[in-house]
């Protein structure tokens, strides 16, 4: 009686460690499955979360009419932070930086002359001087953060003034405004 009890126990205890190295794999895989689940729920969260901001992320436009000075504005329908601008050739070098403190649904950013230059020196069209500009506003919507790129043309115009002086300027344009004879013809 008594061996038939310990070979019982011995039978329990063999067939138990059995089932149990078995179910390692089949646990192994549950404890993947399981991360993984949550390794996709964290991204589509910030995928909404994203997408959400996509949807809220200011629209740039220009504004003013040269000699004035003109401007890049930004709107959205949310409050938010503009902290720097960055300016860049039209192949995305970049050449000087901006620092601002601007916030509010509506930013307008005067045009720096001075960048304007700076960056046309380093890459534009040695016949007439015309270019591409990119600028590059680090804003903040919230807690998240998202970089705006607007592309410009930068046309020179000289314009006769009083007395018979003249007066050079630079014009920028939005391309996207463009006949398309017009900006075909602009450097890339």
């Amino acid at each position: 009686m008594f061996l038939a009890a310990t070979a019982a126990i011995v039978g329990a205890l063999v067939g138990a460690f059995i089932t149990w190295r078995l179910g390692k794999r089949s646990r192994d895989l549950a404890s993947q499955v399981s991360s993984t689940q949550n390794h996709i729920a964290k991204l589509e969260d910030e995928y909404s979360r994203w997408e959400f901001v996509r949807h809220l992320a200011p629209r740039a436009y220009l504004a003013g009419e040269p000699p004035e000075t003109q401007q890049i504005v930004l709107e959205s329908e949310d409050e938010f932070r503009v902290s720097s601008v960055d300016y860049l050739t039209g192949t995305g070098k970049p050449v000087a930086r901006q620092e601002l403190q601007l916030q509010g649904k509506r930013v307008a950013l005067p045009i720096d002359d001075q960048f304007v230059r700076s960056v046309l020196r380093i890459e534009s069209n040695p016949w007439d001087g015309s270019g591409v500009i990119q600028f590059r506003f680090r804003t903040q919507l919230g807690d998240l953060e998202k970089d705006i790129v607007f592309t410009t043309s930068v046309l020179p115009e000289i314009k006769l003034g009083p007395h018979g002086r003249m007066t050079e300027f630079r014009r920028l344009v939005d391309p996207r405004s463009l006949p398309a004879t017009m900006s075909s013809a602009l450097v890339n």
